[in-house]
C-alpha cells in the first residue's frame, strides 16, 4: 500500500457525480475560502432532528480537501481532523459549509472550517473543524 496511488474516479461519496448513494457536494469560493451548501433531508439525522456528526466531519473533510485541490493545485490526503459540536445543526435547514487555509509547513497543511445556517452566514458557528492534510505527490497517468 505504500506506494499506492490515489485516484479521483469521481465516485466519492462525498463530492463524486457517479455515486449514486453519495452526498453530491458542489463547491464555490468565497474570497479566499471555499464553501458547499447543503439542505440535509431526515435520512441524515443522528438524534432526531439533528444532523449526524459523522456526516457533518464527511463534509468537513471533502471540503478541506478539495480547498486545497481547487484553490492551491495541491494534490493531498487527510492526515487527522477534529470537529468540535457547539449546537445542534437542524435537519432541514439550509447549512452553509466554508473552509479557510490556516498554515503550510513543507507538505503539512492545516485547514479550518465552519457550518453555519445559510439564512445567519454573520452568526456564530454550530460546528467548527481543524484539519491537517499531507501534501501528495500529483498521479502519474
Amino acid at each position: 500500500m505504500a506506494d499506492a496511488q490515489f485516484i479521483d474516479d469521481d465516485y466519492c461519496f462525498a463530492c463524486g457525480t457517479l455515486n449514486p448513494l453519495g452526498l453530491h457536494l458542489k463547491f464555490f469560493s468565497d474570497g479566499d475560502r471555499l464553501c458547499t451548501r447543503v439542505r440535509p433531508g431526515p435520512h441524515w439525522q443522528g438524534y432526531h432532528g439533528v444532523v449526524h456528526g459523522g456526516l457533518q466531519s464527511t463534509i468537513f473533510d471533502d471540503l478541506m480537501s478539495n480547498h486545497l485541490f481547487r484553490l492551491h493545485h495541491v494534490w493531498n490526503t487527510t492526515a487527522e481532523l477534529s470537529v468540535r459540536f457547539k449546537q445542534p445543526v437542524p435537519v432541514g435547514a439550509e447549512l452553509l459549509f466554508s473552509t479557510r487555509l490556516e498554515s503550510q509547513r513543507g507538505r503539512l497543511w492545516t485547514m479550518g472550517g465552519e457550518c453555519r445556517l445559510a439564512t445567519e452566514p454573520e452568526a456564530p458557528p454550530l460546528s467548527i473543524a481543524c484539519g491537517r492534510f499531507i501534501e501528495l505527490p500529483p498521479p502519474v497517468n
